[in-house]
């Protein structure tokens, strides 16, 4: 009798260690399933993100350029049908000294320019 209750309890000490190293070998297998299918959808999920916020950011910066460049080449043409107000001129009479510097604008338009704001 003694024997046979040796055995019944090695058997049941057997059973409980192979139950206990199939829960933790499950529960590790689960673990690294769990990580890397919650890994890759968040990989997924940021990358699908940054991806529109660049898109969107990227076409902002590009919408306020080519406004910033329509502006300045409306504010190019408009200053060629005017004389800067740098260039005082009280009447139809030019002051002589003003001369030189309105000739330079009228045969040098690639000056406006430098002294249109930008």
């Amino acid at each position: 009798m003694h024997k046979a209750l040796y055995k019944a309890l090695y058997k049941a000490l057997y059973i409980e260690a192979l139950h206990k190293a199939l829960h933790k070998a499950q529960h590790e297998i689960l673990h690294e399933a769990l990580h890397k299918v919650l890994h890759e959808t968040l990989h997924k999920a940021l990358h699908e993100a940054l991806h529109e916020a660049l898109h969107k950011a990227l076409h902002e910066a590009l919408y306020i350029k080519a406004l910033h460049e329509a502006l300045r080449k409306a504010l190019r043409i408009e200053a060629l049908y005017q004389v800067p107000a740098i260039f005082p001129i009280a009447s139809t009479r030019v002051s002589a000294k003003y001369i030189p510097y309105i000739a330079y604008l009228i045969f040098y338009p690639s000056f406006l320019p430098y002294i249109l704001p930008t």
